[in-house]
Protein backbone atom coordinates (compact mmCIF):
# COMPACT_ATOMS: atom_id res chain seq x y z
CA UNK A 1 0.00 0.00 0.00
CA UNK A 2 1.73 3.64 -0.98
CA UNK A 3 0.98 6.84 0.62
CA UNK A 4 0.72 9.82 -0.63
CA UNK A 5 2.15 13.05 1.17
CA UNK A 6 2.79 16.38 0.55
CA UNK A 7 6.26 17.93 1.82
CA UNK A 8 5.84 21.22 3.53
CA UNK A 9 8.32 23.74 4.23
CA UNK A 10 5.73 25.47 7.04
CA UNK A 11 2.67 25.97 5.12
CA UNK A 12 4.70 26.27 1.71
CA UNK A 13 4.03 23.06 -0.63
CA UNK A 14 7.64 22.30 -2.35
CA UNK A 15 6.63 18.74 -3.51
CA UNK A 16 5.17 15.56 -3.32
CA UNK A 17 6.18 12.41 -1.82
CA UNK A 18 5.43 9.03 -1.93
CA UNK A 19 6.09 6.58 0.81
CA UNK A 20 5.53 2.61 1.70
CA UNK A 21 2.87 2.60 4.05
CA UNK A 22 3.63 -0.86 5.55
CA UNK A 23 7.56 -0.24 5.93
CA UNK A 24 7.80 3.98 5.99
CA UNK A 25 10.05 4.37 2.66
CA UNK A 26 9.92 6.78 0.61
CA UNK A 27 9.94 5.57 -2.70
CA UNK A 28 8.99 8.99 -4.74
CA UNK A 29 9.71 12.69 -4.86
CA UNK A 30 8.33 15.20 -7.02
CA UNK A 31 9.45 19.01 -6.43
CA UNK A 32 6.74 21.52 -6.74
CA UNK A 33 8.81 24.83 -5.37
CA UNK A 34 12.38 23.74 -5.53
CA UNK A 35 13.24 26.57 -3.58
CA UNK A 36 11.54 25.35 -0.24
CA UNK A 37 12.89 21.84 -0.86
CA UNK A 38 15.79 20.69 1.10
CA UNK A 39 19.58 20.69 0.23
CA UNK A 40 19.47 24.41 -0.62
CA UNK A 41 16.22 23.76 -3.11
CA UNK A 42 18.76 21.35 -5.17
CA UNK A 43 16.47 18.01 -4.02
CA UNK A 44 16.10 14.82 -6.19
CA UNK A 45 15.11 11.21 -5.58
CA UNK A 46 18.49 9.76 -4.34
CA UNK A 47 19.33 12.66 -1.87
CA UNK A 48 15.69 12.90 -0.43
CA UNK A 49 15.44 8.63 0.25
CA UNK A 50 19.08 9.76 2.27
CA UNK A 51 17.16 13.01 4.01
CA UNK A 52 14.45 10.59 5.02
CA UNK A 53 16.90 7.56 6.64
CA UNK A 54 18.86 9.97 8.38
CA UNK A 55 15.68 11.59 9.81
CA UNK A 56 14.41 8.43 11.29
CA UNK A 57 15.77 7.27 14.81
CA UNK A 58 18.71 4.69 14.31
CA UNK A 59 17.46 1.35 14.64
CA UNK A 60 20.11 0.72 17.42
CA UNK A 61 17.72 3.09 20.08
CA UNK A 62 16.23 0.42 22.08
CA UNK A 63 14.26 2.74 24.34
CA UNK A 64 12.90 4.12 21.22
CA UNK A 65 12.36 1.17 18.87
CA UNK A 66 10.08 0.19 22.09
CA UNK A 67 7.94 3.34 21.97
CA UNK A 68 7.89 2.52 18.18
CA UNK A 69 6.33 -1.08 18.85
CA UNK A 70 4.35 0.64 21.02
CA UNK A 71 2.72 2.75 18.32
CA UNK A 72 1.79 -0.26 16.96
CA UNK A 73 4.52 0.78 13.77
CA UNK A 74 6.56 -1.67 12.30
CA UNK A 75 10.17 0.32 11.98
CA UNK A 76 11.27 3.78 12.92
CA UNK A 77 10.88 4.93 8.89
CA UNK A 78 6.71 4.28 9.75
CA UNK A 79 7.22 5.76 13.10
CA UNK A 80 8.96 8.51 11.09
CA UNK A 81 5.68 9.24 9.05
CA UNK A 82 3.41 8.50 11.31
CA UNK A 83 4.83 11.78 12.93
CA UNK A 84 4.51 13.57 9.97
CA UNK A 85 8.23 14.15 9.53
CA UNK A 86 7.88 17.09 12.14
CA UNK A 87 11.25 18.13 13.64
CA UNK A 88 12.41 20.40 16.39
CA UNK A 89 15.23 21.24 14.11
CA UNK A 90 14.05 22.31 11.07
CA UNK A 91 10.36 23.83 9.42
CA UNK A 92 10.07 20.96 6.93
CA UNK A 93 7.14 17.85 7.49
CA UNK A 94 4.84 15.76 5.35
CA UNK A 95 1.00 16.31 5.00
CA UNK A 96 -1.57 13.44 3.93
CA UNK A 97 -2.77 14.47 0.43
CA UNK A 98 -6.16 14.04 2.06
CA UNK A 99 -5.66 16.36 4.92
CA UNK A 100 -5.94 20.06 5.36
CA UNK A 101 -3.50 20.71 8.28
CA UNK A 102 -1.54 23.91 8.62
CA UNK A 103 2.05 24.67 10.10
CA UNK A 104 0.44 26.24 12.53
CA UNK A 105 -1.73 23.38 13.87
CA UNK A 106 1.53 20.92 14.29
CA UNK A 107 4.97 22.27 14.71
CA UNK A 108 6.49 22.28 18.36
CA UNK A 109 6.41 25.47 19.06
CA UNK A 110 2.85 26.15 19.68
CA UNK A 111 1.44 25.80 23.26
CA UNK A 112 1.39 22.41 24.31
CA UNK A 113 1.52 20.51 27.66
CA UNK A 114 5.04 19.24 28.97
CA UNK A 115 6.28 15.94 27.41
CA UNK A 116 6.39 12.59 29.47
CA UNK A 117 9.57 11.23 28.57
CA UNK A 118 8.91 7.69 28.75
CA UNK A 119 5.33 8.01 25.96
CA UNK A 120 5.22 9.80 23.15
CA UNK A 121 2.20 11.84 22.30
CA UNK A 122 -0.36 10.39 19.79
CA UNK A 123 -3.40 12.53 19.51
CA UNK A 124 -4.88 14.30 16.28
CA UNK A 125 -3.24 17.89 17.35
CA UNK A 126 0.13 16.82 18.52
CA UNK A 127 3.29 14.54 17.58
CA UNK A 128 6.41 13.10 19.37
CA UNK A 129 9.30 15.09 18.13
CA UNK A 130 11.47 12.39 18.95
CA UNK A 131 10.55 10.12 16.21
CA UNK A 132 13.06 12.31 14.05
CA UNK A 133 15.38 12.40 16.71
CA UNK A 134 18.95 11.19 15.53
CA UNK A 135 22.20 9.91 17.34
CA UNK A 136 23.09 6.66 18.96
CA UNK A 137 22.68 7.37 22.47
CA UNK A 138 19.48 7.26 24.10
CA UNK A 139 17.63 10.99 24.50
CA UNK A 140 14.81 12.87 24.15
CA UNK A 141 13.01 16.29 23.76
CA UNK A 142 12.15 17.85 26.99
CA UNK A 143 9.11 20.34 26.04
CA UNK A 144 8.29 21.05 29.04
CA UNK A 145 10.82 23.77 29.11
CA UNK A 146 11.17 27.10 27.74
CA UNK A 147 13.19 26.57 25.08
CA UNK A 148 13.00 22.63 24.67
CA UNK A 149 15.69 20.82 26.20
CA UNK A 150 17.64 18.11 24.77
CA UNK A 151 18.49 15.17 27.27
CA UNK A 152 20.92 12.43 26.41
CA UNK A 153 21.82 9.53 28.87
CA UNK A 154 24.77 7.29 28.68
CA UNK A 155 25.41 4.01 30.52
CA UNK A 156 28.75 3.25 29.21
CA UNK A 157 31.99 3.56 30.59
CA UNK A 158 30.88 5.47 33.61
CA UNK A 159 28.67 7.49 31.32
CA UNK A 160 31.46 9.04 30.02
CA UNK A 161 29.88 10.23 26.62
CA UNK A 162 27.36 12.95 28.48
CA UNK A 163 30.48 13.63 30.87
CA UNK A 164 32.48 14.53 27.51
CA UNK A 165 29.63 16.77 26.22
CA UNK A 166 30.62 19.31 30.08
CA UNK A 167 33.85 18.77 29.51
CA UNK A 168 33.58 20.19 25.91
CA UNK A 169 31.65 23.03 27.39
CA UNK A 170 34.14 23.99 29.83
CA UNK A 171 37.06 24.20 27.29
CA UNK A 172 35.26 26.41 25.55
CA UNK A 173 34.13 28.85 27.71
CA UNK A 174 37.55 29.02 29.35
CA UNK A 175 38.47 29.94 25.80
CA UNK A 176 36.51 32.84 25.52
CA UNK A 177 35.51 32.47 22.06
CA UNK A 178 33.41 34.56 20.00
CA UNK A 179 32.66 30.96 18.10
CA UNK A 180 29.42 29.75 19.07
CA UNK A 181 28.95 26.80 20.96
CA UNK A 182 26.22 24.36 23.39
CA UNK A 183 26.38 24.96 26.63
CA UNK A 184 25.53 21.07 28.79
CA UNK A 185 25.19 20.49 31.87
CA UNK A 186 25.05 17.10 33.79
CA UNK A 187 23.16 15.31 36.45
CA UNK A 188 23.16 11.09 37.80
CA UNK A 189 20.14 9.28 37.11
CA UNK A 190 18.52 6.85 39.50
CA UNK A 191 19.68 3.85 37.65
CA UNK A 192 23.34 4.95 37.29
CA UNK A 193 23.28 6.77 34.33
CA UNK A 194 24.88 10.16 33.50
CA UNK A 195 22.25 12.75 32.14
CA UNK A 196 23.45 15.83 30.01
CA UNK A 197 21.37 18.21 29.20
CA UNK A 198 21.48 21.35 26.65
CA UNK A 199 18.80 23.83 25.47
CA UNK A 200 17.68 23.86 21.80
CA UNK A 201 19.42 26.46 19.45
CA UNK A 202 16.52 26.43 16.93
CA UNK A 203 13.06 28.37 16.61
CA UNK A 204 10.38 28.46 14.81
CA UNK A 205 11.98 31.44 13.16
CA UNK A 206 15.45 29.36 12.78
CA UNK A 207 16.32 26.49 11.62
CA UNK A 208 19.25 23.80 11.17
CA UNK A 209 21.00 22.71 8.04
CA UNK A 210 23.60 19.91 8.33
CA UNK A 211 26.75 20.34 6.21
CA UNK A 212 25.24 16.89 4.58
CA UNK A 213 22.44 18.90 2.99
CA UNK A 214 25.10 21.75 2.12
CA UNK A 215 27.67 19.89 0.85
CA UNK A 216 24.87 17.80 -1.37
CA UNK A 217 23.20 20.70 -2.96
CA UNK A 218 26.05 20.91 -4.99
CA UNK A 219 28.52 18.83 -7.00
CA UNK A 220 32.13 20.62 -6.33
CA UNK A 221 34.82 20.95 -8.54
CA UNK A 222 37.09 17.68 -8.83
CA UNK A 223 39.78 19.59 -6.82
CA UNK A 224 37.65 21.14 -4.25
CA UNK A 225 38.19 18.73 -0.53
CA UNK A 226 34.41 18.14 1.01
CA UNK A 227 36.20 20.57 3.56
CA UNK A 228 36.36 23.38 1.44
CA UNK A 229 32.87 23.01 -0.64
CA UNK A 230 31.62 23.67 2.48
CA UNK A 231 32.86 26.78 3.27
CA UNK A 232 32.36 27.53 -0.31
CA UNK A 233 29.01 27.22 -0.69
CA UNK A 234 28.55 28.67 2.80
CA UNK A 235 29.54 31.65 1.11
CA UNK A 236 27.97 31.68 -2.05
CA UNK A 237 24.68 31.38 -0.05
CA UNK A 238 25.85 34.48 1.48
CA UNK A 239 27.97 34.10 4.69
CA UNK A 240 31.42 35.82 5.22
CA UNK A 241 33.50 33.23 4.04
CA UNK A 242 36.03 34.44 6.76
CA UNK A 243 33.47 33.88 9.34
CA UNK A 244 32.94 30.08 8.27
CA UNK A 245 37.08 29.45 7.76
CA UNK A 246 37.25 30.55 11.52
CA UNK A 247 34.25 28.28 12.45
CA UNK A 248 35.94 25.19 10.86
CA UNK A 249 39.15 25.98 12.10
CA UNK A 250 38.29 26.28 15.58
CA UNK A 251 35.33 23.43 15.57
CA UNK A 252 38.28 21.42 14.03
CA UNK A 253 41.51 22.21 16.95
CA UNK A 254 39.22 21.37 19.43
CA UNK A 255 37.71 18.37 18.36
CA UNK A 256 41.73 17.52 18.08
CA UNK A 257 42.06 18.72 21.37
CA UNK A 258 38.99 16.34 22.76
CA UNK A 259 40.23 13.74 20.25
CA UNK A 260 36.90 13.52 18.67
CA UNK A 261 35.87 10.92 17.26
CA UNK A 262 32.21 11.72 15.45
CA UNK A 263 32.71 14.72 12.96
CA UNK A 264 30.45 13.82 10.73
CA UNK A 265 28.44 16.15 7.95
CA UNK A 266 25.29 15.66 10.30
CA UNK A 267 26.97 16.96 13.37
CA UNK A 268 27.65 20.34 12.34
CA UNK A 269 26.36 22.68 9.95
CA UNK A 270 24.61 26.29 9.31
CA UNK A 271 21.58 28.10 10.86
CA UNK A 272 18.95 29.35 8.82
CA UNK A 273 15.46 31.97 8.85
CA UNK A 274 12.41 29.48 8.12
CA UNK A 275 10.58 32.59 6.16
CA UNK A 276 13.08 34.10 3.46
CA UNK A 277 15.74 31.32 3.72
CA UNK A 278 18.67 33.74 4.16
CA UNK A 279 21.94 31.87 5.64
CA UNK A 280 22.54 33.46 9.25
CA UNK A 281 25.83 31.74 10.64
CA UNK A 282 27.41 28.47 11.42
CA UNK A 283 25.47 26.31 14.03
CA UNK A 284 26.85 26.24 17.54
CA UNK A 285 29.32 23.40 18.27
CA UNK A 286 27.80 20.55 19.29
CA UNK A 287 27.71 16.71 20.23
CA UNK A 288 31.37 15.75 21.57
CA UNK A 289 30.20 12.92 23.35
CA UNK A 290 32.52 10.23 21.35
CA UNK A 291 35.59 11.97 22.65
CA UNK A 292 38.14 11.81 25.03
CA UNK A 293 38.98 7.99 24.44
CA UNK A 294 35.24 6.95 25.63
CA UNK A 295 35.22 3.72 24.30
CA UNK A 296 38.92 3.06 24.23
CA UNK A 297 39.83 -0.42 26.49
CA UNK A 298 42.94 0.68 27.35
CA UNK A 299 44.72 2.19 30.51
CA UNK A 300 48.76 3.09 29.51
CA UNK A 301 48.44 6.47 27.90
CA UNK A 302 48.70 7.00 24.05
CA UNK A 303 51.88 7.93 22.33
CA UNK A 304 51.95 10.55 19.63
CA UNK A 305 52.19 7.97 16.84
CA UNK A 306 49.72 6.34 18.66
CA UNK A 307 47.35 8.64 18.64
CA UNK A 308 47.47 9.64 15.09
CA UNK A 309 47.21 6.38 13.60
CA UNK A 310 43.60 6.35 15.36
CA UNK A 311 40.53 6.54 12.86
CA UNK A 312 38.04 8.85 12.81
CA UNK A 313 34.37 10.05 11.06
CA UNK A 314 34.87 13.06 9.39
CA UNK A 315 35.51 14.89 5.91
CA UNK A 316 38.94 12.54 6.25
CA UNK A 317 39.46 9.50 8.60
CA UNK A 318 42.62 10.79 9.97
CA UNK A 319 42.99 13.43 11.92
CA UNK A 320 46.13 14.61 10.69
CA UNK A 321 44.67 15.52 7.20
CA UNK A 322 41.52 17.38 9.29
CA UNK A 323 44.68 19.59 10.42
CA UNK A 324 46.10 20.40 7.22
CA UNK A 325 42.65 22.28 6.13
CA UNK A 326 43.02 25.02 8.97
CA UNK A 327 44.00 28.07 8.31
CA UNK A 328 44.31 29.96 11.69
CA UNK A 329 46.15 28.28 13.73
CA UNK A 330 45.67 30.54 16.72
CA UNK A 331 42.23 30.39 16.97
CA UNK A 332 42.39 28.86 19.85
CA UNK A 333 44.60 29.67 22.63
CA UNK A 334 46.61 26.68 24.30
CA UNK A 335 47.31 28.72 27.76
CA UNK A 336 43.50 29.02 28.13
CA UNK A 337 42.93 25.45 27.57
CA UNK A 338 41.95 23.23 30.98
CA UNK A 339 45.16 21.50 32.33
CA UNK A 340 46.20 17.35 31.99
CA UNK A 341 45.65 17.53 35.82
CA UNK A 342 42.55 19.47 36.14
CA UNK A 343 40.99 17.05 33.46
CA UNK A 344 41.73 14.07 35.35
CA UNK A 345 40.25 16.25 38.66
CA UNK A 346 37.22 16.47 36.51
CA UNK A 347 36.38 13.35 35.68
CA UNK A 348 36.96 11.62 38.92
CA UNK A 349 34.67 14.24 40.16
CA UNK A 350 31.82 13.10 37.80
CA UNK A 351 32.48 9.16 38.82
CA UNK A 352 35.60 7.93 36.76
CA UNK A 353 37.99 5.71 38.34
CA UNK A 354 41.13 7.80 39.25
CA UNK A 355 43.19 4.86 37.00
CA UNK A 356 40.86 5.47 34.25
CA UNK A 357 40.67 9.18 34.31
CA UNK A 358 44.57 9.05 34.56
CA UNK A 359 44.93 7.62 31.06
CA UNK A 360 42.69 10.20 29.86
CA UNK A 361 44.45 13.10 31.42
CA UNK A 362 47.44 11.75 29.97
CA UNK A 363 46.44 11.13 26.91
CA UNK A 364 45.09 14.54 26.26
CA UNK A 365 48.51 15.55 27.34
CA UNK A 366 50.17 14.37 24.36
CA UNK A 367 47.29 15.80 22.38
CA UNK A 368 48.36 19.49 23.93
CA UNK A 369 51.96 18.60 22.99
CA UNK A 370 50.90 18.04 19.27
CA UNK A 371 48.66 21.22 19.10
CA UNK A 372 52.01 22.87 20.35
CA UNK A 373 53.77 21.99 17.78
CA UNK A 374 51.24 22.48 15.19
CA UNK A 375 51.00 25.88 15.94
CA UNK A 376 54.60 26.32 15.77
CA UNK A 377 54.21 25.80 12.00
CA UNK A 378 55.31 21.69 12.70
CA UNK A 379 53.64 19.39 10.23
CA UNK A 380 51.57 16.56 12.39
CA UNK A 381 51.62 13.13 10.60
CA UNK A 382 51.83 9.80 11.47
CA UNK A 383 54.50 9.46 9.13
CA UNK A 384 57.16 11.94 10.57
CA UNK A 385 56.32 10.36 14.07
CA UNK A 386 56.95 7.22 12.60
CA UNK A 387 60.44 8.34 11.20
CA UNK A 388 61.06 9.83 15.15
CA UNK A 389 63.76 8.58 16.73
Amino acid sequence: MLSEYLLKHKNHTCGLILIDADDGKLLRFTATDSSRTPFLGNATLPLMKKWWEARAVPGSRKMMLERIRQAGCENQYEYLAKNLGLSLTDAWWICPVEETLRWEDVNFFKDIPGQDEKLPYHSADSYDPNASLGGQMDKYWDLSTAPPTLVKTAYRAYGQQSINEAFATRLHKAQKTEISFVDYSLEKTADGGIRSRCALFTSEKTEFLSAFEVVSSKKSAGDRSVYDSFIDLCEECGLPREDVQKFMDYQTLTDFIISNTDEHLMNFGVLRDTQSLRLLAPAPVFDSGNSMFYADERNHPYTRKDILARSITAFHDKEEKMLAHVKHKDIVKPELLPSPRSVKSFYVKYGLPEERADFIAKSYAVKLDLLHDFQRGITISLYHEKRRR
